[in-house]
């Protein structure tokens, strides 16, 4: 029971000993203050991207296991098709099916987070339908229920049980050889607009997720039992920004390189490098009013 509320019914139990009416006394409590409304973060995470080898096969994973429905889909002839997954509201999944690349190994650490509210129900499906899934003990989640599955591209999923909630994409997870590097690069170039959160060092990786306002985070996660992998040239993250020339212009100052994208639809495109090498996808978005 929040102040106001017990200040409210405190003034009905005196007015009614008083002789008053209910309605007088609480017409004389002070009315409660609107929250001042949040600005809109300047920086959110639009898409975590899985780079696939086969579209369909893909998809159907997603349909299966969390009933994911295609909400926009993108492609280029002979270079890559692209549907985009998502559930009613929040970031995307986009599984990029990279039609001018060889397929590359793929790391045995999950890409992508996602939250269901019932683990149990999701392993069955996956299971029912021949996925690969493993849940991890206790010893390795605490009290948390987790399962890592891969779809058919050899991607790794993490998926991590939040009871009472919907479904929804968690973040994106990539893979870096030094997670101090990647860190201040990311905070260096989207500036006060994110921030480190929790941290996880044991002895098999180091891990940090940033923050990016309220919606879906990025960890970056350095595995420190396996060897660097080669990366795509396309990007495995999309992140919107309302400060578009600000963070092209710390982009360029990085040099780590970037090319830009041209889209008749999206708006103004860059794909940066981060310090790994991974592609990171930034487009130009309007802040929501």
């Amino acid at each position: 029971m929040n102040r106001f509320v017990s200040k409210t019914l405190a003034a009905i139990v005196v007015g009614a000993a008083l002789g008053m009416t209910a309605s007088i006394a609480v017409a004389q409590q002070p009315k409660p203050t609107a929250e001042p409304k949040k600005a809109p973060a300047p920086h959110t995470i639009g898409s975590a991207k899985l780079i696939i080898a086969d579209v369909k096969q893909s998809q159907t994973f997603f349909e299966t296991a969390f009933g994911m429905k295609e909400v926009g889909h993108y492609n280029s002839k002979e270079v890559y098709d692209e549907p985009i997954m998502g559930f009613d509201s929040g970031a995307r999944l986009a599984l990029f099916g990279a039609l001018a690349e060889k397929p590359i190994k793929k790391s045995q650490y999950p890409v992508a987070l996602i939250y269901v509210p019932n683990l149990d129900a999701v392993v069955k499906r996956l299971e029912d339908a021949k996925y690969t899934v493993n849940r991890l003990p206790a010893a390795q989640s605490s009290t948390f229920k987790i399962a890592i599955a891969r779809e058919p591209s050899g991607n790794a999923i993490e998926i991590l049980e939040r009871p009472g909630t919907k479904m929804e994409v968690g973040g994106s997870k990539i893979i870096v050889d030094d997670r101090q590097k990647a860190e201040d690069f990311f905070l260096r170039i989207f500036g006060s607009g994110i921030k480190s959160g929790q941290r996880y060092q044991t002895a098999a990786y180091d891990e940090v997720l940033m923050n990016f306002g309220e919606g879906a985070w990025l960890a970056l996660f350095q595995p420190k039992s396996e060897a660097p992998l080669p990366k795509s040239q396309y990007p495995v993250v999309a992140i919107y920004t309302s400060d578009f020339d600000a963070v092209k212009k710390r982009v360029e100052e990085a040099g780590l390189g970037f090319r830009p994208v041209k889209s008749s639809t999206l708006g103004r495109i860059i794909i940066a490098k981060d310090p790994a090498g991974n592609g990171i996808e930034i487009i130009e978005r309007t802040a929501a009013k």
